[in-house]
C-alpha cells in the first residue's frame, strides 16, 4: 500500500474530510479540523507551521501538524520540531498507518529541515493508544505539564530513531 504525506495550503485544512474519530478521540487531537483551521490561521507565525493529511491509496486516512521555530510551544526544546493535532481515522487505526506517518514525517524532517534532530509533542496521560503507538516509535518522556484536559506528557525522539522505522517498512 502506498502511504504518504501531503503538505496543504493553510487555507486546506478546513476542507479536510473522510478522518472519522469519536468526540473524545477528537478532542484529544485539537478538536474539529476547522477548529484546527480557525486557532491556525489567527497564528502570527504561519509560515512555521506545516499541515500534512496522510494517505492511503490517495484515500485520506489522517491529519498532523509540525511546527518549528517561533511556532514551537512552551514547553519544545529549541531546535526540535513539534507534532501537533495527530490524527488517524477511526476506521483506518491498527493498520500501520500511525508508524507510518511517523516516519514520513521524520522523513521530511530530514530532507526539509536537516539541522533539526528531534521531533517532540504531548500527549494526554490517560490516551493509551496514542501513548502505545509513540512508545512503540521510540518517543521517551522528557517532561510533562497540565494541559487543557488534564496532565500532558512530553515525549521526544531522535528524528533518525524514526528514519529507521522508515527504512525498515520500506523492506
Amino acid at each position: 500500500m502506498k502511504i504518504a504525506l501531503k503538505l496543504l495550503h493553510i487555507d486546506e485544512i478546513a476542507s479536510v474530510t473522510g478522518i472519522e474519530l469519536d468526540e473524545h478521540d477528537e478532542d484529544l487531537a485539537g478538536g474539529s479540523m476547522t477548529t484546527i483551521y480557525e486557532r491556525l490561521r489567527r497564528r502570527p507565525e504561519l509560515s512555521s507551521c506545516h499541515p500534512f493529511i496522510v494517505t492511503v491509496e490517495c484515500t485520506t486516512v489522517g491529519f498532523v501538524m509540525l511546527r518549528e521555530g517561533p511556532a514551537l510551544p512552551y514547553w519544545a526544546k529549541p531546535g526540535a520540531i513539534s507534532l501537533h493535532n495527530f490524527r488517524i481515522s477511526r476506521k483506518a487505526q491498527g493498520r500501520g498507518f500511525g508508524t507510518a506517518a511517523m516516519a514520513l514525517a521524520a522523513v521530511w524532517i530530514a530532507v526539509h529541515r536537516p539541522g533539526s534532530s528531534s521531533l517532540t509533542l504531548s500527549v494526554n496521560e490517560d490516551n493509551s493508544s496514542a501513548l502505545r503507538l509513540y512508545r512503540r516509535c521510540g518517543f521517551e518522556t522528557s517532561g510533562h505539564f497540565v494541559g487543557r484536559l488534564g496532565t500532558e506528557l512530553v515525549l521526544s525522539c531522535d528524528v533518525s530513531e524514526l528514519l529507521k522505522k522508515y527504512v525498515a517498512g520500506r523492506h
